[in-house]
């Protein structure tokens, strides 16, 4: 009798060894957008990731669109009609970010003057924004109420107080919400330490100036607690403003709306999600909330996710520049990408533990450990540390998984680098380049401005001769040399 194999008969060895390969290194929440190819290469939307590399180059942000419109999606999903969506554009800026959450029906909340005009430029209507941050100036002011934004946030009482004289002086009403610390302890979480918000014993300080200020068209509340981990955290803080909003029917000031900001977190590495179906029940629960309190008016809630939209949605690709045995146990391998100019949050948050992936060597077991270095010329220009990786060498593609958020517009120009380019790839395997790489005459231009140390025509022969295609020189070189 013939013994036969029982192990996957009618499977093909490589799709046993993709299986495999994508067991080993594909977490769950990138498998409708990764796989492994014949080769062994990481592939995004089915595209080979040395084919992005070879049109695009090194470093580069590859952002994948069908995970940005499933988490824009999964939010209106949860919430409907019930909650009114504004995407945090501080995580990730890109214009053509800001216009997929137009089309998937977000509006937007900026952080400063920049991020307005961002948003007008990706075609949202001025009362589809919403200007929250911690300090405006009187230019700041009039171009938002010019401009005529959804609201401005005061987060402080000086805050307000600069508002309403502004306000006084344009001789225009200002939609002006009061962003509140509640003062919540709740499990682990505490908000007595940010710095985000009016104390909860000041905040009826601030509603007077605010109702008595005659060009201050007070419209509601703010809350940012950031990287909550917990529904009961949101539900703490609407207990503490649904009393606050009583207060404030008491003496027949009217409010209209209550945001409870963003920080849901999203995932890196083995952290876990925020669990957004938990908030399926929330907005029932806040109109219990209101209906004890006796509360009358009608309160339009808010929520502005930001890195949960994106985050996961963001690969980094770079290339193996180098491997250094620092010992027996433990290597050194050295990208051309940093924690400077390519994935910040590494440098920022020491806590968080990037998921790299061997991109070009996806069938590779792993075999030893590595540290990641950047290419800066810092100590501290180390991605990740103590991951587990086969055996690299110069030329190797790595992956640096979910860097979608704050890795773009945190990075920055350490050692005169440029910043990286950004790839948008569709569903169906077609991409382009939604921002292309820095380049020096933009990097130098506001010391070139005020100091006139250097000619205009100076800087463009230098740029002219980085420039130069050095592949084609040498190629043609190559071809003398063989007829020599």
């Amino acid at each position: 009798m013939i013994a036969v194999s029982m192990e996957h008969p009618h499977v093909p060895h490589f799709s046993r060894r993709r299986r495999h390969a994508e067991k080993r290194y594909i977490r769950d929440r990138w498998a409708h957008f990764l796989s492994v190819d014949h080769r062994g290469f990481l592939t995004v939307e089915g595209v080979p990731v040395d084919r992005i590399v070879r049109k695009f180059g090194t470093p580069i942000y590859v952002m994948v669109e069908r995970e940005i419109r499933r988490n824009f999606r999964r939010f209106k999903k949860v919430f409907g009609n019930d909650i009114k969506l504004q995407y945090a554009v501080k995580c990730n800026s890109n214009l053509e970010i800001l216009r997929m959450a137009r089309e998937e029906g977000f509006e937007l909340d900026c952080a400063s003057v920049g991020e307005l005009i961002l948003g007008l430029l990706a075609d949202l209507k001025p009362r589809q924004l919403s200007y929250t941050n911690l300090y405006k100036t009187d230019q700041d002011l009039h171009f938002a109420t010019k401009v005529g934004v959804q609201s401005i946030t005061a987060d402080s009482v000086e805050d307000l107080e600069h508002i309403a004289a502004t306000a006084k002086k344009l001789r225009t009403q200002v939609r002006t919400v009061i962003r509140v610390n509640p003062m919540i302890d709740i499990r682990n979480y505490s908000t007595k330490g940010n710095k985000y918000g009016i104390p909860l014993k000041q905040v009826l300080k601030a509603v007077d100036i605010a109702a008595k200020s005659p060009f201050v068209d007070f419209r509601g509340f703010h809350f940012m607690g950031g990287y909550i981990s917990s529904p009961w955290t949101l539900r703490a803080a609407a207990r503490v403003l649904t009393k606050i909003i009583r207060d404030c029917q008491d003496k027949r000031i009217p409010i209209k709306t209550l945001s409870l900001g963003g920080g849901f977190p999203a995932a890196i590495g083995d952290q876990t999600a925020f669990p957004i179906e938990d908030l399926r029940s929330f907005p029932k629960y806040f109109r219990r909330l209101l209906e004890g309190a006796r509360v009358t008016m009608p309160i339009q809630l808010i929520f502005e996710p930001g890195k949960s939209i994106v985050l996961n949605a963001g690969i980094g690709l770079m290339h193996v520049v180098a491997n250094k045995e620092i010992h027996h146990f433990n290597r050194m391998i050295i990208a051309d990408g940093s924690t400077y100019n390519f994935i910040p949050d590494a440098l920022v948050q020491s806590n968080i533990h990037y998921d790299i992936l061997p991109a070009s060597k996806m069938f590779s077991p792993r075999v030893h450990k590595v540290t990641v270095g950047g290419n800066t010329c810092d100590c501290w220009d180390l991605i990740t540390k103590g991951i587990t990786m086969p055996k690299l060498e110069a030329g190797d593609i790595l992956a640096a998984m979910d860097v979608g958020a704050y890795a773009q517009v945190l990075a920055n120009n350490f050692n005169t680098i440029k910043r990286a380019a950004v790839v948008l790839i569709h569903e169906d395997g077609t991409f382009k380049q939604i921002r292309r790489r820095d380049r020096y005459s933009e990097m130098f231009a506001p010391e070139l401005d005020v100091l006139k140390m250097a000619d205009p025509n100076e800087l463009e022969r230098y740029n002219n001769l980085y420039r130069v295609n050095i592949d084609k020189i040498w190629k043609g070189q190559s071809r003398k040399n063989g007829k020599k």
